[in-house]
């Protein structure tokens, strides 16, 4: 009977944690709150992008980690890739810079005549992605943000 409680206990703390955790990433909110052209040059520039996490939730987030996300300049697809492991603590915010480089020829010619005219709208897309539960089970979420 002791041993049933036991693990009935177990159990349940074990499902507390693993709501939290989700909770966490579920709710984690990721902004794009800043775009600029880095560096302009004649065959590529540099766009310098800040994302922001903000973990409106109770309890802090596992370890998480951005894989894959995308990065679309005036609706043409630029780049992708990945975001090193992070943390964000309950009730608070994370900073994460990254840089997208842009070859021209690469790109539509109006969207260089837009780059080279300094107009910029950024969108990101991707999934929040981080192991809960003792790194047993994988638990992810979609985003999208655009710059203002």
């Amino acid at each position: 009977m002791l041993a049933l409680l036991a693990v009935l206990v177990a159990g349940g703390l074990l499902y507390y944690q693993l709501s939290r955790e989700r909770e966490a990433i579920e709710r984690l909110e990721v902004e794009v709150v800043g775009a600029s052209i880095a560096r302009l040059g004649l065959s590529s520039c540099d766009i310098a992008v800040r994302l922001r996490f903000t973990n409106p939730s109770g309890s802090d987030t596992p370890t998480f980690w951005v894989s894959p996300y995308y990065v679309y300049v005036n609706g043409e697809l630029v780049a992708t890739g990945s975001l090193p492991p992070t943390k964000v603590v309950a009730g608070s915010s994370v900073y994460q810079d990254l840089t997208v480089s842009v070859e021209y020829s690469k790109v539509a010619r109006a969207l260089v005549e837009a780059l080279l005219r300094g107009e910029l709208k950024v969108e990101m897309r991707g999934e929040v992605r981080a192991r809960v539960l003792f790194g047993l089970l994988e638990v992810s979420a979609p985003f999208t943000s655009t710059t203002a």
